[in-house]
């Protein structure tokens, strides 16, 4: 295990000096601010861990488990956060490992606010999900003596766990080409990371390249159903053509239904639409007409999480990597495949 004299030889200063940087103490002892900087850069790249001991959880066993925080935006993604922990708590059950999970809710855009250092001293590693861009730009500018880990967010200086982007686009509009449909829609958000672009960019290149035409976009100003249901009512409106809609969200498919029902528009018929499968199946399932999705395995990225982490901890890896975990489409009413439409006749 790497030791503070070690990092002191590396940066050519005092064992004592990279001891108060380490406990946030920099400030008070006048410590310039470019020193720090590079005793945080060379303790992160050698994977020290300063006082992991300190904050064990000491078990019944006499065992130690590892504290493990997970920074969560505190916004409408209650549902995505459940399969989430979900999947965290049967990983670390079906794999014996000696973790207790912390929650901490941050709000977006602000992550600094809610990453203290004495928050950050009294964990062993970190599993910062739903950052903005500006909440990526703190984490690249900042070193931190623990473990840290991106969900679903790319980044070039800490390793992440991600979706397939490309395919999350890619598929509906293959999907859509395959049915003959010639004019796409985008109901989503404004993008609040690199990943929507990609699937939102994707998306309309493929469209493009089956000959479709350019997709139109709506944006919603916020992420509950009721504005799925205005701006696909507005859609409807202002571009009765449109004959395929993808929903960046399954709130907005979901409030897109009351939409369809008022218009009369009944499935399956001309118009079809697939939804990002965000939260549990069940709910795309049941309603009327039932999703069909680009489901996310939100469980399988909260494992793979948890498995990153305890390669984190335990050999001191410092490669940058991102593991992408691959997406699975569902046909049913909404845009049905003629197996579907097979099945439920049978």
């Amino acid at each position: 295990m790497v030791t503070i004299k070690e990092i002191a030889r590396e940066a050519n200063v005092s064992p004592t000096t990279v001891s108060l940087i380490l406990n946030n103490k920099s400030k008070e002892r006048k410590i310039s601010a470019q020193t720090e900087q590079r005793v945080l850069e060379i303790a992160k790249r050698m994977g020290y861990l300063p006082n992991l001991q300190a904050v064990s959880l000491k078990k019944a066993t006499g065992q130690f488990s590892y504290r493990i925080l997970i920074f969560w935006v505190a916004d409408s993604r209650a549902q995505t956060m459940l399969r989430f922990f979900r999947g965290l708590e049967a990983t670390i059950e079906s794999e014996s490992l000696p973790y207790e999970v912390l929650l901490q809710s941050y709000k977006a855009g602000s992550l600094q606010l809610a990453m203290r250092n004495e928050l950050v001293l009294s964990c062993h590693g970190i599993i910062v999900c739903n950052a903005t861009e500006t909440d990526l730009e703190f984490l690249d500018s900042n070193c931190f003596p623990r473990p840290l880990i991106l969900y679903n967010r790319y980044s070039k200086k800490y390793p992440s766990v991600v979706m397939d982007d490309r395919s999350i686009g890619t598929i509906p509009a293959e999907v859509f080409a395959s049915h003959g449909k010639k004019k796409p829609a985008i109901i989503t958000t404004q993008p609040i990371f690199n990943g929507m672009n990609i699937r939102q960019n994707l998306f309309a290149y493929t469209c493009l390249s089956r000959n479709m035409e350019e997709p139109l976009v709506y944006y919603c100003a916020d992420s509950f159903p009721i504005d799925g249901y205005e701006t696909t009512l507005r859609l409807l409106k202002e571009h009765p053509e449109a004959d395929c809609i993808l929903y960046m969200r399954e709130d907005f498919a979901l409030g897109a239904l009351r939409a369809f029902a008022e218009k009369g528009i009944v499935f399956p018929g001309n118009i079809e639409f697939i939804s990002i499968g965000d939260s549990g199946v069940k709910i795309s399932e049941s309603c009327y007409p039932s999703l069909s999705i680009v489901y996310l395995p939100l469980e399988k990225l909260a494992a793979e999480c948890i498995r990153l982490m305890n390669h984190q901890l335990h050999s001191f890896d410092n490669e940058v990597t991102a593991s992408v975990v691959p997406v699975t489409y569902i046909s049913r009413e909404s845009c049905p495949d003629k197996l579907y439409i097979t099945q439920k006749k049978d």
